[in-house]
């Protein structure tokens, strides 16, 4: 006789639209693998005089089994599926704009630009009236996120067209469009150890229909957390919904 107490990687295989496999992601730093195995009770009662309210027979009938599971590993496959969302690629290449037309609005207000990551040498502004130069003291510029405005000493303190001449850096990445996949079919996989015996313990579900249990906190003081909830699918050639082994 032991004790259960599990230390374990998790695996996520998200499902594509057509219900494939698109490949394990971990492993994860699990904080919650709960499974609910719920059930509903069916009973005949006596009416009989002697045994009356008493319970003839009573069968116990399974309800899906339902899983809840917190992680905060953020890769952008898991955050994608917390936002409800697809990953798409960024891919910016590096290159140059020559007297690109900006709209600046009144100073204190930005004007985001079409590329970000901006080289801090080489920037210049002309106005679009009549291509004079413009002092670097008439604008502040966010160098990183790709943002200009007007300072409120400059020239330019009530707006006004330019052509606006930089180099930006390549940029690549991931990025989430969220909101836009609510469907979210994937294969969970535990490999874990019985920290009591140590010996190895593995918990597999086939398919497990989720959607996000709570909100992401994108400024929370914390590490950032999210969680899913959802039904147990028994999946098409499976014997059972989900499978825990404990090796010996």
């Amino acid at each position: 006789m032991s004790g259960l107490l599990l230390a374990g990687d998790v695996y996520f295989d998200r499902f594509d639209e057509t219900g494939n496999p698109t490949g394990l992601v971990g492993p994860l730093n699990a904080t919650q693998l709960q499974i609910n195995t719920p059930s509903d009770t069916k009973d005949r009662t006596s009416k009989k005089k002697t045994s009356y309210g008493q319970a003839l027979n009573s069968v116990t009938i399974a309800k899906p089994s339902e899983i809840a599971i917190a992680f905060d590993d953020q890769p952008a496959e898991m955050l994608a599926m917390a936002l409800m969302g697809e990953i798409a690629t960024i891919n910016q290449g590096a290159g140059t704009v020559t007297d690109g037309p900006v709209t600046l609005l009144k100073a204190g207000l930005w004007t985001k630009l079409p590329n970000s990551n901006l080289a801090t040498e080489g920037l210049s502004a002309l106005l679009a009236s009549d291509d004079s130069a413009i002092a670097a003291t008439a604008y502040e510029v966010n160098y990183a996120a790709g943002m200009i405005r007007a300072t409120a000493s400059g020239t330019l303190a009530a707006g006004g067209d330019i052509k606006l001449s930089y180099d930006y850096a390549a940029v690549s990445g991931s990025r989430i469009k969220g909101g836009v996949r609510p469907t979210i079919n994937a294969r969970i996989f535990l490999d874990g150890t019985n920290l009591a015996t140590g010996k190895p313990v593995k918990c597999e579900i086939p398919k497990a229909s989720l959607a996000p249990s709570a909100a992401v906190d994108l400024l929370a003081s914390e590490y950032v957390s999210t969680t899913l909830g959802g039904k147990v699918i028994l999946r098409d050639g499976e014997t059972a919904p989900f499978y825990l082994d404990q090796e010996g």
